[in-house]
């Protein structure tokens, strides 16, 4: 295919040079810069995040990397096996959770996103729900700790999954215990049939700041999921990586001020927090794909999972 930048920007109709930049490539218009990249979703998948983009922007959201059609119509170029898009170039600051300011307009932003990505009933991907998820990895703890139990001779890895798996099982238990206590069922099944979109991959590098507004970027992972999930996962992030200035109760009335949160919403929120999943995500990678880990690495993840969940235990003890 030549110099990509000189040849990928006339497919999408314009004149130019891009350049590269971190994988992928800048192009500058008259309407502002664009970014034009490989990716690795079908071309299904792209038409079906193209068509959320257009009802977020009917609605009046406009705070994302919306998808640029090319000449021919389409939201994608394909390449012989290869597929390219283009969005507008988002140059903003990545997101500091430790600028109170920064948090605000994010939780302002995301509220916004939960209220336009609603009605979407044409989404085809919908993640799971927290009780069927809960239910998979304690059951998976279970087995493994039955299976390593039973081993003539223990890793290093299985010698601190039976130290440290109990606690973490018994801490499984209380989470899904005071899930089942909520009306979360109730309310995962209404956003499902309400087509309630969630983003799923709320990082600081797909919430910049730019111009006094945090943009919401990469819709790649969208599923139809109750909202609350999103809040839950910008919580975890702003417990591991702040200084924690904002108690959570302050974050959950900022995001209340732009989306009413449910009556049950903190209770939903302590049971998903609570439950820990880095301890279970650990486990079935390693024991699912046998990955290998020295045991100094092996020693080293452990103690940061062992301080990740008492920094969210300590952060949400006052939610309930």
């Amino acid at each position: 295919m030549g110099d990509l930048g000189y040849s990928l920007p006339g497919y999408f109709g314009l004149s130019g040079r891009a350049v590269k930049e971190r994988g992928y490539y800048v192009c500058n218009t008259g309407q502002g810069p664009v970014k034009i990249h490989k990716t690795s979703g079908e071309p299904r998948e792209i038409n079906a995040r193209y068509e959320l983009q257009k009802r977020l922007s009917a609605a009046g959201f406009s705070q994302t990397d919306f998808l640029m059609e090319t000449p021919q119509g389409a939201p994608y170029l394909q390449l012989g096996r290869d597929v390219f898009i283009m969005t507008r170039h988002i140059s903003g600051r990545e997101l500091d959770l430790d600028n109170l300011n920064d948090v605000a307009l994010a939780l302002e932003s995301l509220a916004k996103f939960h209220l336009a990505a609603r009605d979407i009933l044409t989404w085809g991907i919908t993640a799971p729900s927290l009780t069927d998820a809960f239910s998979k990895q304690t059951s998976g703890l279970t087995q493994t700790m039955k299976q390593v139990g039973r081993r003539p001779r223990l890793s290093d890895f299985d010698v601190l999954l039976l130290k440290h798996a109990p606690a973490f099982a018994k801490a499984a238990e209380e989470a899904s215990a005071a899930l089942a206590e909520t009306d979360y069922t109730a309310l995962y099944t209404a956003a499902l049939d309400g087509g309630h979109i969630c983003h799923n991959a709320l990082k600081e590098e797909n919430l910049p700041i730019f111009q006094e507004a945090c943009y919401i970027l990469n819709l790649s992972e969208a599923s139809r999921d109750l909202q609350l999930a999103d809040l839950a996962s910008f919580i975890r992030r702003y417990a591991r990586r702040s200084n924690k200035e904002l108690p959570i109760g302050r974050l959950l009335e900022i995001y209340n001020k732009f989306a009413p949160l449910p009556a049950s919403a903190a209770a939903i929120l302590f049971a998903q927090l609570s439950y820990p999943w880095p301890f279970m995500k650990l486990v079935s990678l390693y024991y699912s794909k046998k990955r290998n880990f020295t045991p100094v690495a092996i020693k080293s993840r452990m103690d940061e999972i062992l301080t990740e969940q008492e920094i969210y235990d300590e952060y949400i003890s006052n939610l309930v």
